[in-house]
């Protein structure tokens, strides 16, 4: 055991063979339910399973990415392949998750609503011996972040903190209804075409990708601008009113990209390019959500001389992972596997590949490669974005 001292740290690894048996069950496991999802034409259960999936992703990436976890009397620091994140302990707040029996642990900077400033540790990737180490360490030794206390939410800092917050969640409820819209959109669409290919011509399809892939990554340098704190006003309120209007504008910066991925799938008709920037400016959304450590800052009630060192943003190097691998999983193999679709069969009732030659004037994008299974090529049962409810498109005006 460690001996019991302030000046002591500690420092705990994960597992290499739970890593990677995390690594065999779980990635594969999400691949294929997220491919299921996409490949169901349910759509509401599509958009589910998919933001279901990035979780899982995210989760499996953070596991397998973290090499140690190093706690000091004044700071709680990890280091993963992806860089190091490092959180003050002045004001520590610990939230202990237990699942059978194994304890895995998550500290946050100040508050647990501080999701940018936070530290998990899966005890499950833990030894024995390094649980043990940590639980002593923790209950023991580790008194400068005191565990055992939450501290004050009362401050300046977390209450200013705590409404940039609801600012971006209240931009996030505002995303949640526009993933209701592509659905609602998604089965429309299925009513109505055996394929869709989107309404702009094939000439523009990849200048129009090109052109929102643009504004994607654009959006970066104006969300770092964004980022920087008015420490140079020297008005109080002002410059806790700029904070504010700072991280609105953050908010709907970031989650503006996820909403170009309708318009860019309605153009196009591939449906991972709603995906793409789906994810995207999920990434943004994360990268850029307030810190708790900003607001002390901005209000000037920060430490003098801050333990931790700030948290690097990787979201444009994530951003550009993104949108090449899914461009290259999109149009490398078959396109029409991510488009709009209905389920048909022939006159048989089996099922067949849908005619894309009824798909009217608006099949702009890249060839389909559906073929009919009927001779009239209308013979089809369609089956809409909500399952046994997708008969009755003329609600929709079908």
């Amino acid at each position: 055991m460690p001996s019991p001292s302030l000046n002591k740290k500690l420092t705990v690894t994960y597992s290499f063979w739970k890593k990677l048996l995390f690594l065999c069950l779980g990635l594969p496991a999400a691949l294929v339910f997220v491919w299921a999802g996409v490949s169901s034409n349910f759509y509401l259960l599509e958009v589910t399973v998919v933001v279901f999936g990035a979780y899982i992703f995210r989760q499996v990436a953070e596991t397998l990415g973290t090499r140690s976890v190093t706690f000091f009397p004044d700071k709680i620091l990890k280091n993963s392949w992806f860089g190091a994140t490092a959180i003050p302990t002045h004001a520590l707040v610990l939230k202990v998750n237990k699942q059978d029996g194994v304890e895995s642990l998550q500290f946050f900077h100040g508050t647990e609503k501080n999701s940018r400033e936070s530290i998990s540790v899966a005890g499950w990737c833990l030894s024995e011996e390094h649980r043990l180490w940590l639980d002593s360490y923790r209950r023991k030794v580790y008194r400068i972040g005191d565990f055992s206390r939450a501290p004050s939410n009362n401050s300046a800092a977390c209450v200013e903190f705590e409404k940039a917050v609801a600012s971006f969640r209240f931009i996030t409820i505002l995303t949640i209804l526009y993933l209701l819209i592509y659905v609602v959109c998604a089965t429309y669409l299925s009513w109505h075409y055996p394929v869709f290919n989107g309404y702009a011509p094939t000439a523009l399809v990849w200048p129009i990708r090109v052109l929102f892939v643009a504004a994607a990554l654009a959006a970066y340098p104006l969300l770092r601008l964004q980022a920087r704190l008015p420490l140079a006003e020297r008005n109080y309120s002002q410059r806790v009113q700029r904070g504010h209007r700072q991280a609105l504008r953050s908010a709907l910066l970031a989650n503006g990209v996820a909403w170009l991925g309708l318009p860019l799938c309605l153009l196009c008709g591939n449906k991972l390019d709603f995906y793409m920037m789906l994810l995207v400016g999920g990434v943004y959304h994360r990268d850029f959500y307030p810190r708790l450590s900003d607001w002390e800052q901005l209000l000037q009630v920060a430490p003098a001389n801050p333990a931790a060192a700030p948290i690097p943003r990787r979201s444009l190097q994530v951003s550009l992972a993104l949108l090449g691998g899914l461009s290259l999983a999109g149009y490398a193999g078959q396109p029409a596997d991510f488009r709009i679709r209905q389920d048909c069969t022939d006159a048989n009732a089996n099922p067949a590949e849908c005619d894309n030659s009824h798909s009217g004037g608006h099949g702009g994008g890249s060839g389909s490669s559906y073929r009919g299974g009927s001779d009239d090529g209308h013979s089809g049962t369609r089956r809409g974005g909500f399952g046994s409810f997708g008969g009755s498109h003329g609600f929709f005006g079908g």
